[in-house]
């Protein structure tokens, strides 16, 4: 059996979207479909009720806890030899779950394996990812960090896991409401090998929620959150693979950047200063690495920052 956990808030526009592409999978049948509503205020829970499908259990969280929790409360309900997360505004196409399991069926080494994606943001062209790969087959990558590092080919939607391994992990941290998912990868990443399959099985494509919700709005809520780069390594701070040091550092360029969005700057200016020359090799992040070294700089370049970033719209 393989179970599907979906995570809810106030998706009642797509949520139907994503529910019908996990019971319209081809050629795979024994799966159930775990709904965890995160005290949603609009009509979630109305559409899901409505589809009516033996296969769907629906749990509601006591209080707003976030989607690491409720994809946790999912995973403690999990009957699945595998288990995926899927957002309920995201998509999958009809052979994801077959494709997927077959390879895991097939690598008993990996513990984990994940697929190509389509990314649709309204008002720009949909965006195929990774790019630039060039592999043509299923594979069991030989170093998941450093193509991780170079690629970053992995987003919550586009991952069939192992139930057994995923449970030792504890799940994903609930204190976190931004990079929850991109850590418990790197956990996850920590116990075998990971697979990739080079094929867009994944959607994600929310663009109408976050408008209802407000982008801006949306994401102050995470950049307020957004935890140093030693909290965010915890629980993997001994692991010193050299290819994750860079997985690391564009971590931190993220956590660095939510910072200066939620005026955090002196903090921000530290972490860049500590670790910018793990950032990925990039102009902005070079011009980053620069402005810290002077204190004058960095203020000036950060109010510019967020002047940009807050004066943006997702057109109508």
């Amino acid at each position: 059996m393989i179970s599907i956990i979906i995570p809810t808030f106030n998706t009642a526009l797509l949520i139907e979207r994503s529910i019908r592409s996990v019971l319209n999978q081809k050629n795979i049948s024994d799966f159930e479909l775990i709904i965890v509503d995160d005290c949603s205020t609009d009509d979630t829970l109305d559409v899901v009720h409505s589809i009516n499908d033996p296969r769907i259990r629906i749990f509601r969280q006591r209080e707003n806890r976030g989607p690491a929790a409720a994809r946790n409360r999912g995973l403690s309900e999990a009957k699945g030899e595998y288990f995926a997360y899927l957002d309920g505004d995201d998509y999958w196409e009809p052979e994801f779950l077959a494709k997927t399991s077959d390879f895991l069926n097939k690598y008993k080494d990996a513990v984990a394996v994940s697929v190509m994606q389509c990314h649709k943001i309204i008002g720009k062209a949909p965006a195929i990812a990774p790019v630039g790969i060039d592999i043509e087959q299923p594979v069991v990558l030989d170093d998941f960090f450093a193509f991780w590092a170079k690629y970053c080919h992995v987003c919550t939607g586009s991952v069939l896991m192992r139930t057994d391994i995923a449970r030792t992990l504890v799940g994903q941290r609930e204190d976190l409401r931004i990079c929850e998912d991109l850590e418990f990868w790197i956990l996850l990443g920590t116990q075998g090998k990971w697979g990739f399959i080079p094929e867009v099985l994944f959607t994600s494509d929310g663009g109408l929620v976050t408008q209802k919700q407000g982008w801006l709005e949306k994401n102050m809520r995470r950049w307020k959150s957004a935890p140093t780069v030693d909290d965010w390594v915890k629980r993997f701070s001994n692991f010193e693979d050299k290819s994750f040091l860079s997985v690391k550092g564009r971590i931190a360029r993220n956590l660095c950047y939510s910072h200066i969005m939620c005026k955090k700057t002196k903090l921000a200016r530290e972490e860049v200063l500590r670790y910018g020359n793990t950032f990925p090799k990039s102009k902005i992040n070079k011009i980053f690495c620069i402005v810290a070294k002077s204190h004058t700089l960095w203020k000036i370049f950060t109010l510019l920052l967020r002047y940009r970033e807050l004066s943006r719209r997702i057109s109508e």
